[in-house]
Order: structure tokens, then C-alpha cells, then sequence
């Protein structure tokens, strides 16, 4: 059995290892997506994998709207919310038109990065 010393310098040199690896992820993430925006495109896809800038999009709930519009049953599915659950269950019942006015939202963009399928 190998000695203590030895198993935690073994873990820490993975350690470092693994934060170079992600440095250099990190680079190439950012290359990928330079490249992208200077040729104009969203998606790209080759036999590597595929690689898609796309918006993601996080909503903030206004009070006082939220109050004002929703009944106590349905303040517990709001509280709770997700925007699956929203759709399922708020969306039916008020219209998407009345409940958008009761969100803030916040609009990123990100870069996703695809093996192809059947890879590991």
C-alpha cells in the first residue's frame, strides 16, 4: 500500500492537472465563440461535435403585478415556479398575455458545445 504522502501528492498533481485542463477548456470555449460571431453564425456542426450560441432566459417575478393578478391558490404554484410548471399550470388559466407583464427578465447568451451522438 502506498504511502499517505504519496496518495495525497498523486491526488494533488490531478488536481492541477485537471485546472490546466480547464484553463485551456475555458480558452477554447472562448475561441469558439469569437470565431462564430466574426462569421455570422449560431450553429456550427462537423464530425467533432456541434457547437450553438443560444439565449437563455431567467425571469423576475414583480410583487406587486403578482399579487394583483394571481389568487391565493395560485400564489403557492408562483412561489414554487418553474417555467414548466408556469406553462402548466398559470399559462391556461390567465393567457401568456397577462402574465408576461409580471416578470422582469434577464436575457444571456451561451455557448453549448455538443459531442456527436454515440460518443462518450
Amino acid at each position: 500500500m502506498p504511502e499517505l504522502s504519496e496518495l495525497i501528492r498523486e491526488y494533488c498533481t490531478i488536481l492541477e492537472q485537471e485546472r490546466r485542463l480547464s484553463e485551456h477548456k475555458e480558452k477554447l470555449r472562448t475561441s469558439i465563440a469569437d470565431e462564430m460571431k466574426r462569421k455570422e453564425v449560431n450553429l456550427s456542426r462537423c464530425e467533432f461535435g456541434s457547437a450553438q450560441i443560444t439565449s437563455r432566459f431567467k425571469l423576475h417575478p414583480k410583487a406587486g403585478p403578482v399579487l394583483s393578478l394571481l389568487n391565493s391558490e395560485d400564489l403557492f404554484f408562483f412561489a414554487n415556479f418553474t417555467p414548466a410548471r408556469v406553462k402548466e399550470v398559470l399559462v391556461p388559466k390567465y393567457g401568456r398575455e397577462k402574465l408576461i407583464p409580471l416578470f422582469d427578465y434577464e436575457k444571456t447568451q451561451f455557448l453549448l458545445i455538443k459531442r456527436p451522438s454515440g460518443s462518450s
